[in-house]
């Protein structure tokens, strides 16, 4: 064969795939100066929680951050949870991982905020102390969250008042006008101020129960009447002592109060779905009311 015939190509380099396309794509290369955009989550809120050393437990991950991270868009932005873990050393503490995402999709601001809320009481349950937190990119009411957020904590000491209480002092020292209080309430609870004023089912399943019973006595016993009206109208709205934990709802109706007089007249109809059991039994003989005595009695009588 000649040597014509050996340099023609044949059908097989025309089938073939080509290891590189014929025309240059728009890839990284810093050659031409070309670095498209990366996606970058920033920081919000932050937590730092350590675990207590303990003999019977083996020194490692006792380090979490909880971030509350942003990734912002063309259209708006986009928030996740992030959880790194670290293994303390005597000098600093070591990253074990670059931090996992909790959701495995983006959230809406007030879903991060709620799964945000939910580790970090998990964390707190299992043990885990908060050393430090930031927050970063304050908005209006950012003060507010975070006394909200201290509110749903259990008490340092028997001393300390009861989370409602001192929400409610907290607020009333600083002297905010009605309105200020519903704009307020309404951005720590991602609601519109006419959905707080005006409350339906809808809207309080929406709410975390923690923050509901926080929430519900500050404004039930708010010294504006108008404050107080609003917090009457969540009371009354249906379902809204049912999303409130049962513990909460036992202590309103044996201490004295407002929440525990407008829930009284509900125990004779309603006191097994609110508290169970076990806490009618308590109520029966340890509520400062007469008529939810009588009505827990009931109950007990009923239950056999």
């Amino acid at each position: 064969m000649s040597d014509r015939w050996r340099r023609e190509p044949s059908w097989r380099s025309w089938t073939a795939p080509r290891t590189r396309p014929a025309i240059p794509l728009l890839q990284p290369d810093a050659r031409h100066g070309y670095n498209p955009p990366v996606p970058r989550w920033i920081e919000r809120r932050g937590f730092t929680l350590r675990l207590p050393p303990a003999p019977e437990v083996e020194p490692r991950h006792q380090v979490v951050r909880l971030s509350l991270v942003e990734r912002r868009g063309l259209t708006g932005s986009w928030f996740n949870v992030r959880e790194a873990r670290a293994e303390p050393s005597e000098t600093s503490s070591r990253t074990l991982a670059g931090g996992r995402a909790l959701s495995w999709r983006a959230l809406r601001q007030g879903e991060a905020e709620r799964l945000l809320d939910q580790r970090l009481r998990t964390l707190q349950a299992l043990g885990y102390e908060l050393i430090d937190a930031a927050l970063t990119g304050r908005g209006r009411w950012d003060w507010l969250y975070e006394l909200v957020r201290r509110g749903l904590r259990p008490a340092a000491g028997d001393d300390a008042p009861a989370p409602g209480p001192a929400l409610r002092d907290a607020l009333e020292h600083i002297g905010l006008s009605p309105d200020a209080i519903v704009e307020g309430v309404a951005t720590v609870l991602e609601l519109p101020p006419g959905r707080l004023r005006e409350p339906d089912g809808a809207t309080v399943a929406r709410v975390d129960p923690d923050q509901i019973g926080v929430l519900l006595p500050f404004l039930v016993e708010h010294g504006h009447a108008e404050i107080r009206e609003i917090g009457e109208r969540w009371v009354a709205c249906p379902g809204a002592a049912f999303q409130v934990p049962r513990a909460i709802v036992e202590r309103w109706l044996t201490e004295p109060g407002r929440m525990g007089d407008l829930l009284a007249t509900r125990v004779r109809s309603e006191g097994l779905a609110l508290v169970g059991p076990d806490a009618l039994l308590r109520l029966s003989k340890a509520s400062s009311r007469d008529a939810v005595r009588r009505a827990a009695e009931q109950w007990m009588t009923r239950l056999g």
